[in-house]
């Protein structure tokens, strides 16, 4: 799994996309490392772990990443048709 493969591999991404994906995987990195040490019973700093959990879903928002597994959204004209039918 990598975010290079929900955005259709390697090949298919553009010099900026490759960028986005390297700082949203930095990102991730160093929240992954903060949850790891509540896990541990560490002290933490919550609000490092809230400002990098948001800025992680602002770069997955930009990258324009979706969920695996999600079902693409029915257009009013799709419904109305599949209901006619």
């Amino acid at each position: 799994m990598s975010f290079a493969n929900d955005l259709g591999g390697d090949a298919s991404l553009n010099e900026p996309q490759r960028a986005l994906i390297r700082q949203v995987a930095a990102v991730t990195v160093e929240s992954e490392k903060l949850q790891a040490s509540i896990v541990r019973g560490e002290s933490i700093n919550h609000e490092d772990l809230v400002r990098l959990n948001n800025l992680q879903a602002r770069l997955v928002k930009q990258l324009d990443i979706k969920p695996r597994g999600q079902k693409p959204k029915r257009s009013l004209k799709d419904i109305i048709a599949e209901a006619a039918a």
